[in-house]
């Protein structure tokens, strides 16, 4: 399929699901979901009419868009010289008018938010575009899968490298450059995107022993200290040890696309706690990616591993420490790390052929440290593949 044929696919694929909803017009301005639909990240909006052809308003900037998008050869692409020339623009396709307007109502600022709805659309009825867009980007097509491919290649090739730099008395944000750096010369953009608003994520996540085990901010089973308050999360300034446990949970990047992969390290002899939770965590992968498959609700996978760890005396230290534990086991991945599915608490989203996603079960142990394994997969007719390339073993240095 030529390239260009791919993103009009997509388009199409949103207008059916608009015109089923009856929402006449779609305007895009969230950067995973303008690269998605146009192949470029730039200040501009994306209008989709539920039947025609999309306009991508570019303001910022026009003629980069015109090089990177392959909606260029459409003629898809119009320059916008400010939000003020906005409204005459709608005039100009004819889209003042519409009645049935969705917005990204889960990403878009208020202010935003209010001048689309006061200024450009003020009798029209508002839905939420986010969750269709959501749902249609959670089945991934062929180009989609070879640069998750790409970025779990990535993370694999650094991961190799942790044996050669880990060594006792290194920190942990010492550790974390020396990966980053690989990763960055394999052509990691640098950053993860996420959707969720107000979560951050750098290129990995470096704890080791105690440090594991202080939460954070984000929404995710591991926190770290970090190196200061401001950014109180992943890799901070403690030295690591012999006989603690490592994380490196880290984000390949390849062409837009990500991959999620964690593995835990130590240096020298495990002390047998850390054996048994490790030994619980690898069993409950394998078991996991065994039951996942098509038509199964995400929340059936969740619950099969809280009742797992349940049943192994480990409910309190899975996914967290206490009541800092997070509500879910696995997440989407593609343009963002936080697409659908969510393999969380009560989810009843049905899986389906071409999701990817992480399955990510961790142990907390605040004396050891983060004993977990987490690996990126691709749902087939008849179950789901690894895509990481890791061995799904403790490293022992």
């Amino acid at each position: 399929m030529v390239i260009k044929d791919l993103y009009i696919q997509r388009i199409r694929a949103l207008q059916a699901k608009m015109e089923t909803e009856g929402i006449e017009v779609a305007l895009l301005r969230q950067n995973s979901d303008l690269f998605y639909f146009t192949g470029t990240v730039q200040d501009a909006h994306l209008l989709i009419p539920s039947t025609g052809a999309p306009c991508f308003l570019v303001w910022r900037s026009f003629e980069r868009a015109l090089k990177e998008s392959p909606l260029s050869d459409l003629g898809l692409i119009k320059p916008l010289r400010g939000l003020s020339h906005f409204l005459e623009m709608l005039e100009t396709l004819g889209l003042k008018g519409a009645r049935s307007i969705g917005l990204e109502f889960d990403v878009l600022p208020a202010s935003l938010f209010l001048f689309y709805t006061q200024k450009a659309w003020p009798e029209a009825h508002f839905t939420d575009i986010s969750p269709f867009i959501r749902r249609l980007r959670s089945i991934k097509d062929d180009h989609e899968l070879d640069c998750i491919r790409g970025a779990c290649t990535q993370g694999h090739n650094a991961l190799k490298k942790v044996p050669e730099i880990l060594r006792p008395g290194i920190t942990e944000l010492e550790l974390a450059s020396l990966i980053e750096a690989e990763l960055r010369r394999q052509g990691h953009c640098g950053l993860m995107r996420m959707r969720i608003w107000n979560q951050e994520m750098g290129m990995d996540q470096v704890v080791s022993g105690s440090s594991g085990a202080i939460p954070s901010w984000t929404n995710t089973p591991v926190g770290g200290s970090g190196p200061h308050p401001a950014f109180g999360m992943g890799a901070s300034f403690k030295k690591i040890r012999e006989n603690e446990v490592v994380s490196v949970d880290l984000g390949g990047w390849h062409k837009g696309y990500c991959c999620d992969i964690t593995r835990p390290f130590i240096i020298g002899r495990p002390p047998e706690v850390v054996l048994d939770a490790f030994n619980l965590v690898k069993e409950l992968i394998l078991l996991l990616q065994s039951r996942v498959s098509t038509g199964v609700a995400a929340g059936e996978i969740y619950d099969f591993a809280v009742d797992y760890m349940e049943r192994a005396g480990m409910s309190q230290n899975f996914m967290g420490v206490g009541s800092d534990r997070v509500s879910f086991i696995g997440h989407g991945l593609g343009i963002e790390l936080d697409e659908f599915p969510f393999f969380s608490k009560g989810n009843k989203m049905v899986l389906e052929q071409g999701m990817v996603f992480a399955l990510e079960p961790k142990i907390i142990l605040p004396d050891y440290g983060v004993i977990g394994l987490e690996d990126t997969y691709f749902l087939e007719e008849d179950g789901c593949t690894r895509l990481t390339l890791d061995s799904q073993e403790l490293t022992v240095i």
